[in-house]
């Protein structure tokens, strides 16, 4: 039997720049004690500055064995080393695995030696042109952060160099509410001269076999077919039914291997017109996103971390998970599993492209990765292939990367779709979307760009142009810190108001379309991203309908829990806002039940307003205030929720984002060193707007519906950007517009290009002939 032994405790580290004979030579003076997981910028990649450690590190450990058996085969299994690791034991490089987020393994039968062995992982999370990710969002955090293992198997056993796979794949190849058909494929490696057998069995909950199939193993790779009859299927939260398929290699009687897979039953489609099926059922998808990160904790999670997030998911009342953007551990896929999470899993192809290997042969290499590492796991309905590919210039044609991944992906599983995250500038007639079985977007109206309405014009135009597609939506979302507040909440003011106000107004958007088959919170966690200095906290992405650290639930956490969960809910909102200067505040409940009460003070307060999609969870009552200490108590349905606001003479400036520091992404393309903006806002006299006339696009000429990129290759064009935008061209985020059709950028900030400007621009570019291959 295969034998999993853990390594994880006695490493030694260093961050120094050494080489592998002085890490070998060490004895002490230079390593540090560690334990896996191991993150070396749990700190210094949370506290802004773009500055965290990045660059070779290097892992020891003494590898004792008492003895290596005749006839056993020994290798080490790492969980994920991010990003580019070499790993040697005793002096001798067993490989080098380039990839920071999925599970690689060693053959080391032949290097291993009785008593004392040196095992050595430099590991790297430098900028490599030709490892993904490349660039994002999120801290790259360096480190041997998931477990290690000795694994010790029998002569005989299941494949376990096969991209770091169990070596045995479940194929739910048609499965109905009548039947389950399924193949079982099961990878063998067998040093033996005798001849094995394959029997697999399906068992149910109260450990009948369901069905069963035993076979000779034919090479290095046999296949059984068994069929279900009347089988309990997989619903989800509902009812996250799992059978067990159990798989046994034998030699001569002799059991020499055996896995146990957990498989619940299931079969979806995405319609056209009711969204997502799940075994037949009209099932929208109520989705958060996660990045598997934590304050102080970086990558380097523990179980308990793992299901802590998703215990505060399944309390929310989503029943789907993103994990993005990379590769997660197979023990959260275990949970997405049991809680019945329908689960997006996708690899860390993101945002930019290899300069260097325009074949994407890493990309494709970890979407190998996860699709047979993660292929048993049956939450996973949909393998994205690619997040926010297209914002920048001089890319591969978007088609040709989604197409491309669309096959690799079919050439490993048949059984589940593809979908793809698009980036907000990519239009709803775009060929790209409909490379995938389904396709996702990420947009953010209302926060980077214009208002949240724009979500609605969006879904009717992608509906009108795509009648026959479905359509879902992969982020959404606005920074919500909990420190700041407002009693007029508004964008880029960072409160704990805007942010739920925001979530509100979206998903009643969202509600009112059945075709479209869901949505994904973006994000359900604050997550590190070091270089970011967002309203007024350093490295880090302030979405989260929960902190950072996982301890505070922000309001907007309620909101959705009002709306998803079937737990009664009572949450007065806006509790950390307690001075308040006005003689009478609104304050907002979130209710799910029919009975809501509010008093202050003891004193019943009458309800103002309930509003809301389907259920009208929103309850706004009027709640006029005394000098000093006011008690404000909800309750419903025997549940009770209380907040103390006290009646200050002026408003808390405490509670207020200071100006100058509301710079985001997306606000400091806009902005100088000095604070000034960057867009030339000179065009302030003349004809009213008005009177001026329709912008024109004559073919075969510039406009402002060109990227920048482009505009920029023509020589005139470039001319004109420098004479007009020269400070935002030589922003030192330039780089993300460039990619972006100049129309675009002016419907982030259109506040900074009156009609008078576009106007004189995009007619200045009306005169430039593109070249034949813009045309």
């Amino acid at each position: 039997m295969t034998q999993y032994i853990n390594l994880n405790t006695d490493w030694s580290f260093t961050k120094q720049p050494l080489t592998l004979h002085q890490v070998q030579a060490d004895q002490g003076s230079l390593l540090e004690g560690v334990q896996i997981p191991h993150c070396w910028n749990a700190i210094d990649g949370q506290n802004g500055g773009d500055n965290y450690h990045r660059g070779l590190c290097w892992y020891k450990k003494t590898l004792h064995v008492e003895s290596v058996e005749e006839g056993k085969c020994y290798f080490i299994e790492v969980g994920a080393a991010n990003s580019i690791s070499h790993t040697y034991l005793n002096g001798e490089l067993l490989g080098e695995h380039r990839g920071g987020y999925s599970k690689f393994r060693y053959d080391i039968t032949k290097h291993l030696q009785p008593g004392d062995n040196e095992l050595i992982l430099s590991v790297d999370n430098s900028h490599i042109e030709d490892v993904y990710p490349l660039w994002a969002d999120f801290t790259f955090y360096g480190g041997i952060y998931r477990d290690v293992n000795l694994v010790i198997a029998e002569d005989t056993h299941f494949n376990l160099m096969d991209m770091g796979s169990c070596g045995v794949y479940v194929s739910q190849r048609q499965v109905t509410e009548k039947q389950a058909q399924l193949e079982v494929k099961a990878l063998v490696t067998n040093h033996s001269t005798a001849a094995a057998e394959l029997l697999v069995q399906f068992v149910d909950r109260k450990e009948n076999v369901v069905s069963e199939a035993c076979t000779a193993v034919a090479g290095d790779e046999t296949l059984v077919n068994l069929t279900i009859d009347n089988p309990t299927l997989w619903q989800g939260i509902e009812n996250p039914y799992l059978y067990e398929c159990r798989v046994y290699l034998t030699v001569n009687g002799e059991l020499k291997d055996s896995l146990v897979i957990p498989t619940g039953l299931r079969y979806f489609e995405f319609h056209k017109d009711q969204g997502f099926l799940l075994n037949g059922k009209p099932t929208k998808i109520r989705g958060v996103s996660r990045h598997q990160d934590r304050e102080a904790v970086g990558n380097a999670l523990t179980q308990s971390h793992q299901i802590q997030d998703m215990e505060l998911i399944k309390e929310v009342g989503a029943n789907s998970i993103r994990l993005a953007h990379y590769q997660h551990s197979d023990f959260f896929y275990d949970l997405c599993d049991e809680a019945g999470m329908l689960t997006w899993a996708e690899p860390p192809y993101i945002t930019k492209t290899s300069s260097t290997d325009r074949e994407a042969t890493n990309a494709i290499s970890q979407m190998r990765e996860l699709i047979r590492q993660a292929y048993n796991h049956s939450s996973i309905i949909l393998w994205g292939v690619q997040n926010e590919i297209g914002i920048m210039p001089d890319e591969r044609p978007l088609l040709d990367i989604v197409e491309q991944m669309h096959a690799v992906v079919k050439e490993e599983d048949t059984t589940r779709l593809t979908t793809q995250a698009q980036v907000m500038m990519i239009r709803e007639d775009n060929p790209a979307n409909f490379a995938t079985d389904t396709v996702a977007f990420n947009q953010y109206h209302g926060w980077y760009m214009g208002e949240t309405s724009g979500y609605d014009t969006f879904i009717q135009a992608f509906r009108a142009k795509n009648p026959n597609s479905s359509l879902g939506y992969s982020e959404y979302g606005a920074e919500g810190i909990i420190k700041w507040h407002s009693e007029e909440p508004k964008v880029n003011d960072y409160s704990e108001e805007f942010h739920a106000k925001y979530h509100e107004e979206v998903l009643e958007i969202f509600n009112r379309y059945d075709f479209m088959w869901g949505s994904y919170v973006w994000n359900f966690f604050d997550f590190g991203s070091d270089f970011r200095d967002e309203g007024g906290v350093k490295g880090r992405n302030n979405k989260g309908l929960v902190t950072f650290d996982r301890a505070i639930k922000k309001d907007a956490f309620y909101f959705y829990k009002s709306v998803w969960s079937d737990e009664p809910v009572v949450h007065i909102t806006s509790k950390r806002f307690k001075d308040r200067h006005l003689d009478t505040i609104t304050v907002k409940v979130y209710c799910n039940q029919e009975d809501l009460t509010l008093t202050c003070n003891g004193n019943p307060v009458a309800l103002k307003e309930r509003k809301g999609t389907g259920s009208q969870t929103i309850y706004l009552f009027d709640v006029s205030l005394e000098a000093g200490y006011n008690q404000v108590v909800a309750t419903a349905s025997g549940i009770s929720d209380r907040v103390e606001f006290r009646k200050v003479a002026e408003a808390n400036q405490d509670y207020i984002l200071p100006k100058g520091e509301s710079a985001g992404i997306m606000e400091s393309l806009f902005k100088s060193d000095n604070g000034d903006e960057n867009v030339r806002n000179w065009f302030s006299d003349g004809v009213e707007d008005a009177q001026l006339p329709a912008l024109e696009f004559p073919e075969g000429y510039l406009s402002i519906k060109d990227r920048v990129c482009d505009i920029l290759k023509e020589e005139q064009g470039r001319e004109i950007m420098e004479e007009l935008f020269k400070p935002l061209l030589e922003s030192d985020k330039a780089e993300m517009i460039k990619g972006i059709a100049f129309e675009m950028i002016i419907e982030f900030k259109p506040d900074l290009f009156p009609q008078k400007l576009v106007q004189h621009f995009n007619s200045r570019l009306n005169k430039v002939r593109k070249s034949i291959e813009l045309v």
